[in-house]
């Protein structure tokens, strides 16, 4: 609540597709609006592969009234190009400042590993940090890995629902893995006694 943390959401619901993972390719590498951009899939024929689904776009927006609500201090927000990391930036943070393609899930890639995680480390350690404000991140779940970490906390089945998110805190020694929320539920009990 303070601020100073690095909060890694995955993107609110979206129908499940087997094959998501060709579309995902369609949306963040075949277009020719540049590299960190998006072909924007929402206006696009494959949309219901990649975005929102209704169940998820309340998702978002109830996180983001939670948010609001708890008083979250938040900064910058980046995003993943995908439709589906967008939407949850644009209903539960008012929108993102930039966009990111390593933010994809690594599913549509065929990448070495170690530069993957060379890139995320890079990305996350740049995160502007605003006194007072979390960094958010909307992305995907397999972005996070826990060899970007310099400490032992990250846990070894390494999964988020929709709405989780891990919070990260960025130090002159590296990146730390602080928590997880598996569900955003998790995080909302925390707020809410009775």
């Amino acid at each position: 609540m303070n601020g100073g943390y690095i909060l890694h959401f995955r993107h609110a619901e979206r129908e499940k597709w087997i094959d998501v993972q060709l579309y995902d390719a369609l949306e963040s590498d075949i277009h020719s609006n540049g590299l960190n951009e998006s072909r924007y899939a929402e206006n696009d024929y494959f949309n219901k592969a990649v975005c929102l689904n209704d169940r998820g776009k309340i998702q978002a927006k109830a996180i983001g009234e939670s948010l609001k609500h708890i008083g979250l201090p938040i900064g910058a927000v980046h995003s993943s190009v995908s439709c589906r990391a967008r939407q949850t930036a644009e209903l539960a943070f008012g929108g993102y400042e930039k966009l990111h393609r390593i933010l994809v899930h690594k599913g549509p890639y065929n990448e070495d590993e170690q530069i993957r995680i060379k890139n995320l480390k890079n990305l996350y350690s740049k995160l502007a940090e605003i006194d007072g404000k979390n960094s958010i991140v909307s992305s995907h779940n397999s972005v996070i890995s826990c060899k970007m970490f310099v400490n032992s906390k990250c846990p070894s089945n390494l999964s988020l629902e929709e709405g989780g998110f891990y919070v990260i805190r960025n130090t002159k020694d590296g990146l730390l893995f602080e928590h997880e929320f598996h569900y955003f539920k998790n995080f909302n009990l925390v707020f809410y006694e009775r």
